[in-house]
Protein backbone atom coordinates (compact mmCIF):
# COMPACT_ATOMS: atom_id res chain seq x y z
CA UNK A 1 0.00 0.00 0.00
CA UNK A 2 0.93 3.48 -0.93
CA UNK A 3 -0.77 5.87 1.52
CA UNK A 4 -0.88 9.30 0.97
CA UNK A 5 0.56 12.10 3.44
CA UNK A 6 -1.26 15.23 1.98
CA UNK A 7 -4.11 14.86 4.91
CA UNK A 8 -6.54 17.53 5.20
CA UNK A 9 -10.12 17.58 5.62
CA UNK A 10 -10.75 18.79 2.11
CA UNK A 11 -9.21 15.84 1.10
CA UNK A 12 -12.33 13.47 1.90
CA UNK A 13 -13.93 15.64 -1.14
CA UNK A 14 -11.89 14.47 -3.56
CA UNK A 15 -11.91 11.45 -6.06
CA UNK A 16 -11.03 8.17 -5.03
CA UNK A 17 -9.05 5.46 -5.64
CA UNK A 18 -10.82 2.68 -7.73
CA UNK A 19 -9.99 -1.13 -7.07
CA UNK A 20 -11.47 -3.65 -9.55
CA UNK A 21 -12.22 -7.18 -7.81
CA UNK A 22 -14.14 -8.81 -10.76
CA UNK A 23 -17.64 -7.11 -11.18
CA UNK A 24 -16.62 -5.00 -8.47
CA UNK A 25 -15.81 -1.47 -8.01
CA UNK A 26 -14.28 -0.78 -4.61
CA UNK A 27 -13.81 3.14 -3.98
CA UNK A 28 -11.00 3.90 -1.12
CA UNK A 29 -8.84 6.67 0.38
CA UNK A 30 -5.50 5.90 2.50
CA UNK A 31 -3.53 8.55 4.52
CA UNK A 32 -0.22 8.27 6.81
CA UNK A 33 2.62 10.49 8.04
CA UNK A 34 4.81 8.27 5.78
CA UNK A 35 3.75 6.46 2.06
CA UNK A 36 5.11 3.00 2.92
CA UNK A 37 4.07 3.15 6.54
CA UNK A 38 4.42 -0.74 7.53
CA UNK A 39 2.03 -0.87 10.75
CA UNK A 40 -1.46 -2.13 11.02
CA UNK A 41 -3.74 0.42 9.23
CA UNK A 42 -7.57 1.81 10.91
CA UNK A 43 -10.29 0.45 7.66
CA UNK A 44 -13.35 3.24 8.56
CA UNK A 45 -16.62 1.37 7.82
CA UNK A 46 -19.61 3.79 7.69
CA UNK A 47 -22.73 3.91 7.45
CA UNK A 48 -24.73 3.28 3.82
CA UNK A 49 -25.16 7.08 3.08
CA UNK A 50 -22.04 8.50 5.17
CA UNK A 51 -19.42 9.89 3.07
CA UNK A 52 -16.24 9.82 3.61
CA UNK A 53 -16.05 13.51 5.01
CA UNK A 54 -18.15 12.58 7.66
CA UNK A 55 -14.85 11.05 9.16
CA UNK A 56 -12.49 13.95 8.99
CA UNK A 57 -12.33 14.05 13.15
CA UNK A 58 -11.77 10.32 13.33
CA UNK A 59 -8.96 10.47 10.91
CA UNK A 60 -7.51 13.45 12.46
CA UNK A 61 -7.34 12.07 15.28
CA UNK A 62 -6.12 8.38 14.24
CA UNK A 63 -3.79 9.83 11.71
CA UNK A 64 -0.24 10.09 13.99
CA UNK A 65 -0.75 6.85 15.41
CA UNK A 66 -1.86 4.43 12.57
CA UNK A 67 -2.40 4.74 8.87
CA UNK A 68 -6.28 5.00 7.95
CA UNK A 69 -8.42 3.56 4.94
CA UNK A 70 -11.95 4.67 4.50
CA UNK A 71 -13.45 2.18 2.04
CA UNK A 72 -16.71 2.32 0.02
CA UNK A 73 -18.03 -0.95 -1.03
CA UNK A 74 -20.72 -1.62 -3.80
CA UNK A 75 -24.00 0.44 -3.02
CA UNK A 76 -21.90 2.23 0.10
CA UNK A 77 -20.86 5.80 0.75
CA UNK A 78 -19.86 7.16 -2.21
CA UNK A 79 -19.71 4.40 -4.66
CA UNK A 80 -22.59 4.12 -6.81
CA UNK A 81 -22.12 0.48 -8.07
CA UNK A 82 -25.65 -1.29 -7.63
CA UNK A 83 -25.18 -4.91 -6.00
CA UNK A 84 -28.55 -6.64 -5.37
CA UNK A 85 -26.57 -9.68 -5.53
CA UNK A 86 -24.47 -9.77 -2.94
CA UNK A 87 -25.28 -10.23 0.79
CA UNK A 88 -23.43 -9.03 3.86
CA UNK A 89 -21.17 -11.89 3.87
CA UNK A 90 -20.01 -11.30 0.19
CA UNK A 91 -18.96 -7.82 0.85
CA UNK A 92 -17.31 -8.65 3.96
CA UNK A 93 -15.57 -10.88 1.70
CA UNK A 94 -14.58 -8.16 -0.39
CA UNK A 95 -12.86 -6.49 2.26
CA UNK A 96 -10.89 -9.32 2.96
CA UNK A 97 -10.10 -9.46 -1.27
CA UNK A 98 -9.06 -6.11 -0.91
CA UNK A 99 -6.48 -6.41 2.03
CA UNK A 100 -4.77 -9.17 0.00
CA UNK A 101 -5.01 -7.51 -3.41
CA UNK A 102 -3.10 -4.21 -1.25
CA UNK A 103 -1.00 -7.05 0.71
CA UNK A 104 -2.47 -5.06 3.63
CA UNK A 105 -0.97 -6.32 6.95
CA UNK A 106 -3.89 -7.38 9.83
CA UNK A 107 -6.96 -4.36 9.36
CA UNK A 108 -7.98 -2.62 12.56
CA UNK A 109 -11.73 -1.91 11.29
CA UNK A 110 -13.72 0.87 12.87
CA UNK A 111 -17.70 -0.10 11.75
CA UNK A 112 -20.27 2.38 12.50
CA UNK A 113 -23.91 0.94 12.01
CA UNK A 114 -24.27 -0.66 8.85
CA UNK A 115 -20.91 -0.41 8.37
CA UNK A 116 -20.36 -2.48 11.65
CA UNK A 117 -22.55 -5.47 10.81
CA UNK A 118 -19.63 -5.67 7.50
CA UNK A 119 -16.68 -5.29 10.34
CA UNK A 120 -17.92 -7.80 12.44
CA UNK A 121 -18.42 -10.20 9.70
CA UNK A 122 -15.26 -9.51 7.98
CA UNK A 123 -13.96 -10.26 11.60
CA UNK A 124 -15.25 -13.76 12.06
CA UNK A 125 -14.55 -14.72 8.29
CA UNK A 126 -11.11 -13.76 7.68
CA UNK A 127 -9.75 -13.57 11.19
CA UNK A 128 -6.51 -13.57 10.19
CA UNK A 129 -6.87 -10.17 7.95
CA UNK A 130 -8.48 -8.84 11.65
CA UNK A 131 -5.95 -7.21 14.60
CA UNK A 132 -8.41 -5.27 16.23
CA UNK A 133 -12.17 -4.68 15.89
CA UNK A 134 -14.23 -1.74 17.11
CA UNK A 135 -17.98 -1.44 16.48
CA UNK A 136 -20.84 1.11 17.16
CA UNK A 137 -24.30 0.75 16.44
CA UNK A 138 -24.05 -2.90 15.89
CA UNK A 139 -26.83 -3.74 13.33
CA UNK A 140 -27.55 -7.34 13.87
CA UNK A 141 -31.40 -6.13 13.72
CA UNK A 142 -32.37 -9.53 15.86
CA UNK A 143 -35.21 -7.55 17.54
CA UNK A 144 -38.64 -7.72 16.18
CA UNK A 145 -39.32 -4.31 16.29
CA UNK A 146 -36.36 -3.02 14.58
CA UNK A 147 -36.97 -5.61 11.86
CA UNK A 148 -40.77 -4.57 11.17
CA UNK A 149 -39.58 -1.02 11.33
CA UNK A 150 -37.28 -1.57 8.44
CA UNK A 151 -39.96 -3.59 6.94
CA UNK A 152 -42.26 -0.66 7.03
CA UNK A 153 -39.92 1.87 5.90
CA UNK A 154 -39.30 -0.40 2.58
CA UNK A 155 -43.12 -0.43 1.86
CA UNK A 156 -43.35 2.71 2.32
CA UNK A 157 -41.13 3.85 -0.09
CA UNK A 158 -42.12 1.11 -2.61
CA UNK A 159 -45.56 3.05 -1.90
CA UNK A 160 -44.22 6.09 -3.04
CA UNK A 161 -44.95 7.37 0.52
CA UNK A 162 -41.81 9.31 0.99
CA UNK A 163 -42.58 11.51 3.84
CA UNK A 164 -43.67 8.97 5.81
CA UNK A 165 -40.25 7.10 5.57
CA UNK A 166 -38.23 10.08 6.11
CA UNK A 167 -40.37 10.83 9.30
CA UNK A 168 -40.14 7.66 10.68
CA UNK A 169 -36.32 6.70 9.57
CA UNK A 170 -35.35 10.38 11.61
CA UNK A 171 -36.93 9.00 14.35
CA UNK A 172 -35.51 5.61 14.55
CA UNK A 173 -31.70 7.51 14.11
CA UNK A 174 -32.28 10.43 16.21
CA UNK A 175 -34.09 10.01 19.64
CA UNK A 176 -36.44 12.50 19.91
CA UNK A 177 -37.18 11.86 23.84
CA UNK A 178 -33.74 12.74 24.55
CA UNK A 179 -32.82 15.31 22.42
CA UNK A 180 -31.80 17.34 25.41
CA UNK A 181 -29.58 15.05 27.14
CA UNK A 182 -27.82 14.65 23.62
CA UNK A 183 -27.53 18.00 22.53
CA UNK A 184 -28.45 17.40 18.93
CA UNK A 185 -29.19 20.69 17.24
CA UNK A 186 -33.14 21.21 15.68
CA UNK A 187 -30.85 21.78 12.55
CA UNK A 188 -29.14 19.17 12.30
CA UNK A 189 -32.01 16.99 12.39
CA UNK A 190 -34.33 18.79 10.03
CA UNK A 191 -31.02 18.69 7.74
CA UNK A 192 -31.26 15.28 7.69
CA UNK A 193 -34.81 15.16 7.37
CA UNK A 194 -34.27 17.35 4.27
CA UNK A 195 -31.84 14.85 2.95
CA UNK A 196 -33.60 11.73 3.30
CA UNK A 197 -36.96 13.47 1.99
CA UNK A 198 -34.65 14.35 -1.40
CA UNK A 199 -33.26 10.58 -1.93
CA UNK A 200 -32.93 10.05 -5.46
CA UNK A 201 -34.52 7.22 -7.37
CA UNK A 202 -30.90 5.84 -6.89
CA UNK A 203 -30.45 6.51 -3.55
CA UNK A 204 -33.41 5.06 -2.53
CA UNK A 205 -32.74 1.65 -4.77
CA UNK A 206 -29.12 1.66 -2.66
CA UNK A 207 -31.28 1.90 0.53
CA UNK A 208 -33.83 -0.74 -0.12
CA UNK A 209 -30.64 -2.85 -1.02
CA UNK A 210 -28.67 -2.09 1.41
CA UNK A 211 -31.65 -2.68 3.92
CA UNK A 212 -32.71 -5.95 2.09
CA UNK A 213 -29.40 -7.09 3.29
CA UNK A 214 -30.09 -6.69 6.30
CA UNK A 215 -32.99 -8.20 7.19
CA UNK A 216 -31.72 -11.47 5.00
CA UNK A 217 -29.39 -11.57 7.47
CA UNK A 218 -29.76 -14.73 9.50
CA UNK A 219 -27.50 -13.78 12.46
CA UNK A 220 -23.90 -14.57 14.03
CA UNK A 221 -23.44 -18.01 13.94
CA UNK A 222 -19.74 -17.32 14.80
CA UNK A 223 -18.43 -14.31 16.69
CA UNK A 224 -15.22 -12.24 16.88
CA UNK A 225 -12.07 -14.02 18.04
CA UNK A 226 -9.89 -10.31 17.98
CA UNK A 227 -10.18 -8.12 20.71
CA UNK A 228 -13.08 -6.05 20.04
CA UNK A 229 -14.38 -3.08 21.46
CA UNK A 230 -18.17 -2.24 21.15
CA UNK A 231 -19.71 1.76 21.96
CA UNK A 232 -22.79 2.31 22.07
CA UNK A 233 -24.82 5.19 23.12
CA UNK A 234 -26.82 5.20 26.39
CA UNK A 235 -30.42 6.43 24.39
CA UNK A 236 -29.98 4.75 21.04
CA UNK A 237 -33.17 3.16 20.58
CA UNK A 238 -32.23 1.88 16.86
CA UNK A 239 -29.47 -0.70 18.24
CA UNK A 240 -30.19 -0.97 21.73
CA UNK A 241 -27.12 -1.35 24.54
CA UNK A 242 -28.50 -4.70 25.43
CA UNK A 243 -28.01 -5.76 22.03
CA UNK A 244 -24.15 -4.58 22.59
CA UNK A 245 -24.11 -5.99 25.51
CA UNK A 246 -25.38 -9.70 23.95
CA UNK A 247 -22.67 -9.02 20.94
CA UNK A 248 -20.08 -8.50 23.52
CA UNK A 249 -20.53 -11.98 25.88
CA UNK A 250 -20.51 -13.96 22.65
CA UNK A 251 -17.21 -12.59 21.60
CA UNK A 252 -14.10 -14.57 22.47
CA UNK A 253 -12.03 -11.22 24.12
CA UNK A 254 -14.37 -7.86 23.96
CA UNK A 255 -15.38 -4.76 26.24
CA UNK A 256 -19.02 -2.77 25.90
CA UNK A 257 -19.08 0.84 27.02
CA UNK A 258 -21.79 3.05 27.36
CA UNK A 259 -21.41 6.46 25.66
CA UNK A 260 -22.94 9.18 28.00
CA UNK A 261 -25.58 11.74 26.24
CA UNK A 262 -25.75 9.44 22.96
CA UNK A 263 -27.80 7.88 20.81
CA UNK A 264 -27.58 5.80 17.07
CA UNK A 265 -24.99 8.68 16.04
CA UNK A 266 -22.94 8.64 19.49
CA UNK A 267 -19.47 8.82 17.74
CA UNK A 268 -20.49 12.30 16.05
CA UNK A 269 -22.46 13.49 19.23
CA UNK A 270 -19.69 12.64 21.66
CA UNK A 271 -16.48 12.51 19.35
CA UNK A 272 -14.45 12.91 22.45
CA UNK A 273 -15.75 10.96 24.63
CA UNK A 274 -15.36 8.00 21.76
CA UNK A 275 -11.82 9.21 20.90
CA UNK A 276 -10.52 8.53 24.61
CA UNK A 277 -11.37 4.56 24.17
CA UNK A 278 -10.28 4.60 20.61
CA UNK A 279 -6.69 5.71 21.28
CA UNK A 280 -5.89 3.19 23.94
CA UNK A 281 -7.98 0.34 22.10
CA UNK A 282 -6.28 0.56 18.74
CA UNK A 283 -2.77 0.95 20.50
CA UNK A 284 -3.26 -2.88 22.51
CA UNK A 285 -3.53 -0.84 25.71
CA UNK A 286 -5.76 -1.50 28.95
CA UNK A 287 -9.07 1.06 28.82
CA UNK A 288 -9.01 3.27 31.11
CA UNK A 289 -11.17 2.47 34.47
CA UNK A 290 -13.29 5.53 34.15
CA UNK A 291 -13.41 8.38 31.29
CA UNK A 292 -15.11 11.03 30.69
CA UNK A 293 -18.50 10.76 29.15
CA UNK A 294 -18.45 7.23 29.28
CA UNK A 295 -19.08 3.90 31.41
CA UNK A 296 -17.30 0.22 30.71
CA UNK A 297 -20.58 -2.03 31.39
CA UNK A 298 -19.22 -4.65 34.28
CA UNK A 299 -18.73 -8.24 32.17
CA UNK A 300 -21.14 -9.55 35.01
CA UNK A 301 -23.80 -7.51 33.45
CA UNK A 302 -23.65 -8.22 29.90
CA UNK A 303 -26.36 -11.06 29.68
CA UNK A 304 -29.12 -9.25 32.34
CA UNK A 305 -28.99 -6.21 31.19
CA UNK A 306 -32.17 -4.83 31.06
CA UNK A 307 -34.04 -4.63 27.76
CA UNK A 308 -36.34 -1.82 29.25
CA UNK A 309 -35.58 0.96 26.71
CA UNK A 310 -38.11 3.48 27.66
CA UNK A 311 -40.85 4.08 30.00
CA UNK A 312 -44.04 3.12 29.71
CA UNK A 313 -47.20 2.66 32.37
CA UNK A 314 -50.74 1.81 31.89
CA UNK A 315 -52.43 5.18 30.76
CA UNK A 316 -55.27 6.86 33.16
CA UNK A 317 -57.92 6.19 30.55
CA UNK A 318 -57.27 2.76 29.58
CA UNK A 319 -60.07 2.60 26.38
CA UNK A 320 -59.62 3.38 22.73
CA UNK A 321 -60.28 1.89 19.25
CA UNK A 322 -57.83 -0.01 16.49
CA UNK A 323 -58.67 1.17 13.13
CA UNK A 324 -57.57 0.01 9.69
CA UNK A 325 -56.91 1.66 6.80
CA UNK A 326 -59.21 -0.78 4.53
CA UNK A 327 -62.28 -0.50 7.28
CA UNK A 328 -61.66 -2.79 10.53
CA UNK A 329 -62.20 -1.42 13.90
CA UNK A 330 -62.24 -2.59 17.09
CA UNK A 331 -62.40 -1.30 20.86
CA UNK A 332 -58.84 -1.93 22.54
CA UNK A 333 -57.82 -1.52 26.05
CA UNK A 334 -54.36 -0.07 26.47
CA UNK A 335 -52.41 -1.84 28.98
CA UNK A 336 -48.95 -0.36 28.22
CA UNK A 337 -47.87 2.85 26.66
CA UNK A 338 -44.62 4.53 25.52
CA UNK A 339 -43.07 6.44 22.84
CA UNK A 340 -42.15 3.41 20.67
CA UNK A 341 -44.85 1.37 21.49
CA UNK A 342 -46.58 -0.62 24.19
CA UNK A 343 -48.92 -3.56 24.84
CA UNK A 344 -53.25 -3.29 24.39
CA UNK A 345 -55.63 -5.62 24.48
CA UNK A 346 -58.50 -6.19 21.74
CA UNK A 347 -60.42 -8.94 19.76
CA UNK A 348 -57.78 -9.30 16.97
CA UNK A 349 -58.76 -11.99 14.54
CA UNK A 350 -56.30 -13.64 13.30
CA UNK A 351 -56.58 -13.21 9.65
CA UNK A 352 -56.49 -8.97 10.27
CA UNK A 353 -53.24 -7.13 8.14
CA UNK A 354 -50.03 -6.88 9.57
CA UNK A 355 -49.83 -3.08 8.26
CA UNK A 356 -52.49 0.19 7.94
CA UNK A 357 -53.28 0.48 11.68
CA UNK A 358 -53.77 3.29 13.98
CA UNK A 359 -54.34 3.69 17.46
CA UNK A 360 -56.56 6.20 18.36
CA UNK A 361 -56.40 7.34 22.04
CA UNK A 362 -59.28 9.67 23.73
CA UNK A 363 -58.46 13.20 22.81
CA UNK A 364 -55.14 12.36 20.81
CA UNK A 365 -54.35 12.37 17.47
CA UNK A 366 -54.42 8.69 15.13
CA UNK A 367 -50.77 6.66 15.74
CA UNK A 368 -49.92 4.34 13.26
CA UNK A 369 -48.54 1.04 14.74
CA UNK A 370 -47.34 -2.38 13.75
CA UNK A 371 -48.08 -5.55 15.78
CA UNK A 372 -45.67 -7.48 16.61
CA UNK A 373 -46.85 -10.48 19.64
CA UNK A 374 -49.90 -11.96 20.23
CA UNK A 375 -50.85 -13.80 23.31
CA UNK A 376 -54.30 -14.41 23.33
CA UNK A 377 -55.59 -11.32 22.67
CA UNK A 378 -52.89 -9.01 23.85
CA UNK A 379 -50.70 -7.77 21.44
CA UNK A 380 -47.29 -6.07 21.64
CA UNK A 381 -47.10 -3.30 18.88
CA UNK A 382 -44.41 -0.58 17.95
CA UNK A 383 -45.29 3.03 16.73
CA UNK A 384 -43.94 3.77 13.45
CA UNK A 385 -44.15 7.55 14.15
CA UNK A 386 -44.30 8.67 10.61
CA UNK A 387 -46.24 11.54 11.15
CA UNK A 388 -44.54 14.36 13.18
CA UNK A 389 -47.45 15.77 14.54
CA UNK A 390 -49.06 13.02 15.75
CA UNK A 391 -45.02 12.12 17.37
CA UNK A 392 -45.16 15.14 19.17
CA UNK A 393 -48.44 14.78 20.66
CA UNK A 394 -47.51 11.33 22.03
CA UNK A 395 -44.02 12.75 23.61
CA UNK A 396 -46.05 15.42 25.19
CA UNK A 397 -48.69 13.46 26.57
CA UNK A 398 -46.31 11.12 28.09
CA UNK A 399 -44.38 13.61 29.38
CA UNK A 400 -47.28 14.79 31.57
CA UNK A 401 -47.90 11.10 32.46
CA UNK A 402 -44.61 9.87 33.71
CA UNK A 403 -42.79 10.84 36.70
CA UNK A 404 -39.06 11.50 36.31
CA UNK A 405 -38.08 8.82 38.00
CA UNK A 406 -40.11 6.12 36.81
CA UNK A 407 -38.98 3.16 34.68
CA UNK A 408 -41.37 0.93 33.56
CA UNK A 409 -41.06 -2.20 30.54
CA UNK A 410 -39.41 -1.41 27.42
CA UNK A 411 -38.78 -1.70 24.08
CA UNK A 412 -40.54 -4.53 22.30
Amino acid sequence: MHYRTDYHSAALDQAPRSLRLGPWHLQYLAFARQADDPRPPVLLLGGAFQRFRAFSGEVATLLDEHPVILLDLPSQGGNLQLAPELSLAHLADLIGLFAERLQLPALMPIGLSYGSALAALFAVRHPQRCARLLLCGISTCARDGARRLLEEGLALLAEGEVQRFAQGALTGLLNPLQQAATGVPTGFRRALLRQLLRLSPHEVERYRQNTQRLLDFPGFTQHPQCPTLLLVGEHDHFTQPWEHARFAAACADADCVLIHHADHLAQFERPAACADLYRPFLNGQPLPRTAPGSTRLPRRQWLTLDKRHGPRRAPLNPGARLRHAAGGDCAAQVLELGFFGGRLRADWPADWPARGWQLLLPDGPALALLPLRRYDQTLSFVFTHTDADASAALAAALAVALQPDEVASACA
